[in-house]
């Protein structure tokens, strides 16, 4: 027969500990890798790249959204020719390139 009936007890609970103390040491090990990686980008000015799709023009400061409406004949014709060229050129960027000739001449 056990000496301490409440053996069992004590050794669930010291177990519970170790098993956070574990858990504590790994989400530490966690962030102080994230803080050396930011660190690191912050001493040398260049972003880590990420995983995944990169952003696009809606999350990018220097583009905003703009809505215009356009002849739908001007507008099918455009993209077609759009489409024919060889470089791909979007839509919004032959607008801004435009825009930009428009406001150099005014």
């Amino acid at each position: 027969m056990n000496k301490n009936r409440f053996a069992s007890l004590t050794a669930a609970k010291t177990l519970q500990k170790s098993e956070v103390t574990s858990t504590l040491e790994k989400q530490t090990k966690a962030r102080q890798k994230v803080s050396k990686q930011q660190e690191i980008t912050n001493q040398t000015n260049v972003e880590i790249p990420r995983r995944g799709r990169p952003n696009g023009k809606r999350s990018n400061e220097n583009f905003r959204q703009v809505t215009a409406y356009v002849g739908t004949e001007t507008y099918k014709q455009t993209k077609m020719k759009l489409l024919a060229n060889d470089n791909r050129q979007e839509f919004s960027e032959l607008v801004d390139e435009l825009l930009i000739k428009w406001l150099r001449e005014k």
